[in-house]
């Protein structure tokens, strides 16, 4: 919009007025001519001026298209002019005090004509005067005249400021509306813009979403092959602790066959390093669920003097043929801490195993002393050293400070990454001084626990006592409570055999509340109910689970112990012959040398798929069989649906070998949670529990 100058405001206003107020004047005009035909006598010259007054008003408004100025004056002016006929024709008193309203009227539609046309009025009427032909109230009219102008001026002058007003506002809607389109066009373009984003976005997320298949297919992938290799890895070790178990503890089932001292202890060595390995695998599936700065712990109370002498005695053996003493100062009396073996164990055995890796001559110091709230572990070599500059490096996963070195010495750069995790995981922590060329120094504290009170007084405990948090888990599995307290680190956990030890428990432990592992499809009793502590139902695969859902009569998990076999073997003492399936040599092998040392007269008979399993026990009927669940030809699954639906094989008891762990399998099983409390919860620990479980299945 152009912008409008202020005098062309002023003309169209006036313009305006003069189109408003000609009207006005010529009807009001024809009227009063009209109305004064009723009169007598007829002013005939009165009605006669004010019929052609209004058809010169008419010509007026016609002129003022063409020229408006010379309209607007030639009006006032017949204003004035036909006021002064009629003081003329008609002289009454009252008549020329209608100069008020023409003085408004010529103030309003022209600039200059007011004064000169009010002063020629005011003579006029004092001509009329001194003439005698009208008698007027002369110092009146000037007075009026003069206080019409007045007004008539102020109102213009009114008028003006709103005029003036009138143009500020629409200079500033001018500017606002250059800036509404210049702001239109700029949001013109930002949504063109969000337009772009937003597809851009869309694609995104289309491509967000198949990075997230491609992720969740990758973690099942994952999982699965953690389950796979799990059972791979731990099969070998567990024939390896099977017969390293025999070999030292009964090697009198080889004859008459006197093993020497060193092999003996050699045969120790081996079965104590696939001990700890083997726990060390059991991690595996924990590795590929949870991230390492969230590593699940299975904190236990712990002596440290039989801990770190077993530990020590794990790495002795590395110093053996080399020019290196190894120092151990372990301090006496140490108190007890509460740790994860297997990886305080490991952290100890990374820290002496790298310094003998880097130590040439001189010696490893091994030492551990107690303070005041933590108990302070040293491992101290004279070996290259590390520089300045890498120091704070060597935690780094896969730095090593000599990569040439590492080659010949072996390692991949993760041993302290990890073992400083654990160590921070522990509430520790770990540091190193080091000189290049002289040796170095680690340095890890673990805290103090706060005393364990003893059964008697945990009886006797009460909720505001600050002592540690127990719960009890109902299930026969050993393997459920152990899952539960590696990841359960708010409490600690104490195993029951089942629901007809609850009452000991209970009266033994005063538990803060009870974990019941059952099926999905049971039942809790209404005893449990009732119980005034907490009930967390849930159904995690268990092998008591597995036993009541196959319908077999045990479950052994992998690695096999001897005397774990034999235990379960007690109440078949009846049996005579006894069919071992299992596609690993090795474990057949394993299980048929306890049975013979145990059970000479037994007749072990020996199947490696199931299958071929199958095709025996159509001749040949066995008394008790041992089943591995997962095999090539013939899963056990098959073998139990197979002996389920043959009459004669149906009673037969089933006892399962198995290595492998449900818990993570990508099967149908899926696990449940529910939690009964005799009161109720109150609405802020239900509020605290579902901001748990969300924060669980977001993080999936």
């Amino acid at each position: 919009m152009e912008n409008i100058a202020y005098p062309q405001v002023l003309a169209e206003f006036r313009a305006d007025i003069f189109q408003r107020l000609s009207i006005i004047v010529a009807i009001s005009s024809l009227i009063t001519g009209l109305a004064l035909v009723f009169i007598d006598p007829l002013p005939h010259h009165l009605v006669f001026m004010l019929q052609v007054f209004s058809l010169f008003v008419i010509f007026m408004r016609h002129l003022s298209s063409q020229r408006p100025n010379l309209a607007r004056y030639l009006f006032a002016s017949s204003l004035y002019i036909i006021l002064s006929l009629s003081m003329l024709m008609l002289p009454v008193n009252w008549l020329p005090f209608l100069v008020a309203p023409l003085l408004l009227v010529s103030e309003l539609l022209t600039s200059r004509l007011t004064i000169l046309a009010g002063a020629l009025f005011v003579g006029f009427a004092a001509l009329l005067v001194h003439t005698g032909y009208a008698v007027y109230p002369l110092q009146a009219i000037v007075l009026f005249t003069l206080f019409g102008y007045g007004v008539a001026h102020g109102s213009l002058r009114t008028i003006w400021m709103l005029l003036h007003w009138y143009r500020s506002m629409f200079e500033r809607s001018s500017i606002l509306l250059e800036e509404t389109r210049s702001h239109r066009a700029e949001l013109v373009q930002t949504l063109r813009s969000l337009e772009i984003a937003q597809d851009g976005q869309q694609r995104l997320q289309t491509q967000l979403v198949y990075a997230r298949q491609q992720a969740d297919e990758a973690r099942r992938l994952k999982e699965r092959f953690a389950s796979n290799i799990s059972h791979e890895l731990r099969t070998p070790l567990n024939i390896i602790l099977g017969f390293t178990e025999i070999m030292h503890i009964t090697p009198e089932i080889y004859g008459a066959v006197n093993f020497p001292p060193k092999l003996q202890q050699d045969i120790y060595q081996i079965h104590r390093n696939s001990r700890h390995l083997l726990d060390m695998i059991d991690d595996v599936l924990d590795l590929s669920h949870i991230d390492m700065t969230q590593f699940s712990l299975n904190f236990e109370r712990t002596n440290p003097q039989t801990f770190l002498q077993d530990t020590v005695d794990l790495v002795g053996h590395l110093f053996k043929d080399k020019p290196v003493a190894f120092n151990v100062k372990i301090e006496e009396n140490l108190p007890e801490i509460q740790i994860d073996r297997t990886r305080i164990r490991q952290v100890i055995i990374n820290l002496l195993n790298n310094a003998q890796r880097f130590t040439f001559t001189g010696s490893v110091t091994f030492s551990v002393h107690a303070e005041e709230k933590e108990v302070i572990f040293q491992v101290i070599d004279t070996g290259i050293g590390i520089a300045e500059n890498q120091i704070s490096l060597i935690f780094e996963e896969f730095f090593q400070v000599d990569y040439s070195l590492s080659r010949s010495t072996g390692g991949a750069g993760l041993g302290l990454a990890i073992t400083r995790r654990f160590i921070e995981a522990h509430n520790g922590h770990l540091h190193v001084e080091s000189q290049e060329g002289v040796g170095s120094t680690f340095t890890f504290n673990l805290p103090l626990p706060a005393p364990l009170p003893s059964n008697s007084q945990l009886s006797q405990k009460t909720k505001d006592d600050n002592q540690e948090t127990l719960w009890l888990v109902i299930d026969a599995d050993p393997h459920v409570s152990k899952l539960i307290a590696r990841h359960t680190r708010a409490a600690s956990i104490i195993p029951v055999d089942g629901v007809e030890h609850l009452d000991e428990a209970m009266r033994r432990y005063s538990p803060q509340g009870i974990i019941l592992n059952m099926p999905t499809d049971s039942t809790i009793s209404p005893d449990l109910k009732n119980l005034p502590i907490p009930v967390v139902v849930c159904s995690l695969p268990s092998t008591t689970q597995m036993v009541m859902k196959l319908g077999v009569t045990a479950c052994l998990s992998k690695p096999i112990l001897p005397q774990e076999l034999i235990q379960y073997l007690e109440p078949y003492q009846f049996v005579k012959t006894i069919l071992v399936i299992d596609d690993d040599v090795g474990v057949v092998q394993l299980v048929q040398r306890v049975l013979e040392n145990s059970y000479p007269h037994l007749t072990i008979q020996r199947a490696y798929n199931g299958q071929q399993a199958c095709e025996m026990m159509e001749t040949i009927t066995p008394d008790l069989v041992l089943l591995d669940l997962v095999m090539p030809t013939g899963s056990g699954f098959e073998v139990i649906t197979t002996m389920k639906n043959n009459p004669q094989l149906q009673n037969i008891p089933i006892i399962l070998l198995t290595a492998t762990q449900y818990i993570f399998s990508d099967d149908e099983s899926r696990g449940e949670l529910h939690i009964h409390q005799k009161f109720g919860l109150k609405p802020m620990e239900v509020l605290k529990l579902l901001n748990m479980i969300t924060q669980t299945i977001n993080n999936q």
